[in-house]
Order: C-alpha cells, then sequence, then structure tokens
C-alpha cells in the first residue's frame, strides 16, 4: 500500500473494520484487484490541488512512457486533430485534450485495459464518466474553486463495483447484468450478495490506493441522501459532495431510455429536500454533452444517444406536474372520504346507527 499520513491510515483501518471479514479476505487474496501505480496517483493529487498547472500534469505523465505515448497517439486521432500539425509532446497532447479527458484517459488506461467479457463493465465507466461531467458542472454553479474534486470524486465513486467484479466475477456478472436497473435498485442487491455496497467498498479501495482523506469520504457518502447530515467545517466541500451525489441520478437519466421518467423523479426528490441549492440542470447537460461524445470516441466507448436538454426538461416538469395534480387529486379524494366518515359518526354517542344497522340487516340469517 502506498504510504500515507496517520490520519488515512487510521481511516484505512476504520473502513476495514467496517467491511465484512470475508471480503476483506478475498480481496487481500485477488490478484486482479484495481491497483494505481505512482504515476496515476500523483496524478490525481494534482488534479485536487488548485496550485497545480498544466505543466506539473505533463511532466508527471512524461514519467511513464507508456502512458505519454497513448496520451499522444489520442490527441492525433481523427476526434482531435484540428490542424495539420500533429501533437509531439505530452503537454501539446494533455492542451489538446483537456484536463478532464487527460485524467479519464490515465484511470483508463490504469483500470480498463482488461475489459469484462460483459457490456456492464463498459456501462459501469460509461456512467462514471457522465457523472464525472455532470459533478464538475454542477460544481462550477455552486463551488467552482471543487469541481476539479468533484469531477474527480464522481469518476471514482463507482470503483467498488471494479473491485468486486475482479473478486467474484460471475456472481458480478449475475448481479450487473442488466444495466436498466436503477443504481440505487443495485446498491440494495449489493447488499444482501456481500454484506455491504460499493460505496464503502470504493473508499475501502482509496485508502488502500493513498488517495486524500476528502476523496476518500466523498466515495464513501457518494449515494447517500443529497442534503447530507454529515457535519464538515468547510462549506465547499459539503457543496462539493452534494454535486457528486447529484451527477449519479442524472447521468442514470442521460443514459436511460426513458430520460423523462428518471429526471422527473430526481426534480421531485430536489423539491421535496431542503436547502438545496438553486441548479440549472439544462446548462449541464449543454456543456456535458459534446464533451461525453469526444471523451466516448477517444476511449472507444459507445457515445451515448443525444438528448435535446431543453426537451428534456420540459417533458421531465410535465411529469412532474402531471405528478402533482394526480397527488392532489388523491388527497383531495382521500380528504372527502373522511368528511362522509366523520358524517357517519355524526350521533351524539359517537356512532351512526342507522348505517350500521342497515349493513347488520342485509347480512343472511344463519337457519337453526
Amino acid at each position: 500500500m502506498t504510504k500515507t499520513s496517520t490520519k488515512d491510515e487510521a481511516l484505512y483501518v476504520m473502513l476495514t473494520e467496517a467491511l465484512p471479514g470475508f471480503l476483506i479476505s478475498d480481496f487481500l487474496k485477488c490478484q486482479r484487484l484495481p491497483s494505481l501505480p505512482s504515476i496515476a496517483l500523483r496524478i490525481l493529487r494534482l488534479t485536487q490541488s488548485s496550485k497545480a498547472t498544466i505543466n506539473d500534469v505533463a511532466d508527471t505523465i512524461e514519467h511513464d512512457p507508456a502512458l505519454t505515448a497513448r496520451l499522444i497517439s489520442l490527441a492525433n486521432s481523427v476526434h482531435h486533430t484540428r490542424s495539420a500539425n500533429s501533437t509531439q509532446t505530452c503537454l501539446e497532447a494533455i492542451q489538446r485534450l483537456g484536463l478532464d479527458a487527460t485524467l479519464t484517459v490515465v484511470l483508463s488506461f490504469n483500470l480498463f485495459q482488461h475489459p469484462s467479457k460483459g457490456p456492464q463493465h463498459a456501462h459501469i465507466w460509461q456512467r462514471s464518466i457522465m457523472s464525472a461531467l455532470i459533478a464538475r458542472q454542477l460544481a462550477e454553479q455552486v463551488c467552482p474553486q471543487q469541481a476539479g474534486s468533484a469531477f474527480t470524486a464522481a469518476l471514482l465513486q463507482d470503483i467498488g463495483i471494479l473491485a468486486l467484479s475482479a473478486t467474484y466475477p460471475e456472481q458480478v456478472d449475475e448481479l450487473y447484468i442488466d444495466s436498466a436497473i436503477p443504481h440505487a435498485h443495485l446498491v440494495v442487491e449489493e447488499q444482501r450478495y456481500f454484506g455491504c455496497d460499493h460505496t464503502i467498498i470504493g473508499a475501502w479501495l482509496a485508502a488502500k490506493w493513498g488517495l486524500p482523506a476528502t476523496l476518500i469520504n466523498t466515495i464513501r457518502f457518494s449515494h447517500a441522501p443529497y442534503r447530507s447530515t454529515r457535519t464538515s467545517d468547510n462549506t465547499g466541500d459539503r457543496l462539493m459532495e452534494m454535486c457528486v451525489r447529484l451527477s449519479g441520478p442524472t447521468a442514470d437519466a442521460c443514459l436511460s431510455s426513458t430520460p423523462e421518467e428518471h429526471l422527473a423523479a430526481l426534480l421531485y426528490d430536489l423539491s421535496t429536500t431542503a436547502d438545496i441549492p438553486s441548479l440549472s440542470f439544462e446548462s449541464v447537460l449543454q456543456e456535458v454533452q459534446p464533451k461525453m461524445a469526444l471523451i466516448a470516441k477517444t476511449l472507444r466507448i459507445d457515445t451515448p444517444a443525444a438528448i435535446d436538454p431543453k426537451e428534456l426538461l420540459e417533458n421531465a416538469q410535465q411529469l412532474l406536474l402531471n405528478h402533482t395534480l394526480v397527488l392532489s387529486s388523491r388527497r383531495e379524494a382521500q380528504s372527502k372520504a373522511l368528511t362522509m366518515l366523520r358524517k357517519g359518526y355524526s350521533a351524539p354517542d359517537g356512532f351512526n346507527k342507522d348505517i350500521s344497522f342497515k349493513k347488520l340487516n342485509k347480512q343472511p340469517r344463519t337457519k337453526p
């Protein structure tokens, strides 16, 4: 394990104790358990720092010749070539790809170079990338200084699934075979199969790698309620965690065959949650869609179906309005029924005998 601070080491021990014993035993014996080399870890730490520059990232990547060659090759691909001049250096490749795409390539190079036999592995990575892009755009609205951290945490929020997939391939293939199953339901099934869900496994894995505590905790609570009761002295950290929690359900909506229904459910949840800041999902989706298409082509994964953000939101809001009207109609019907029931008990002794005895008299008499 990468050397960590005392605080991170304590967090690793705490997460180890929180996992079922058989899981820890099997993870530590697994030869294919996801790992990150020191170069990838250094790049992750750089993306968490507001002082890091693109030159710092390039200097770090250049220590890995294979990764450098991969980035230059991708930057020179047809998807990124905008001029006759080809990319020659790592710095030029990063400038052409962008930091988000560069980090995504670095992690995919190390975590996804052995794709699973089934399509669920690619879907997990696709969802992670979409979530990361969404988290960054949400953070730009409410905590811009934490946008990079939001991207990284959202990108890694489902790494626990990779650990489960490497250790229990058959069970995971069965569990994740249907990508249409809501993510929240998968968490419930994971609890049933393994005694915990992939968020705490992901946090344990991140601690094992030696990632910063803030990132570890964000992964751990990435699927918690949007407004968490977890205390933090840093308002930016709380808002960043909220953006990560929102990113997954928003990505699920974008990747669903019925995006309006998923987005309507998300909007309803937000409308019933206190202290959620105003967010523009239309601008988020407008920014995310072309970036997602570019990264998908770069990594040669499926590009999500194109959506019209404005139309999608209008349809989702209409569904939400219809849902509200149905609930209102049900409440009105229940209120009328309650009023009639109270009238039925309007006799002086609190019981309307006429109504009750009429019902009793209709009962057939039994023969002696």
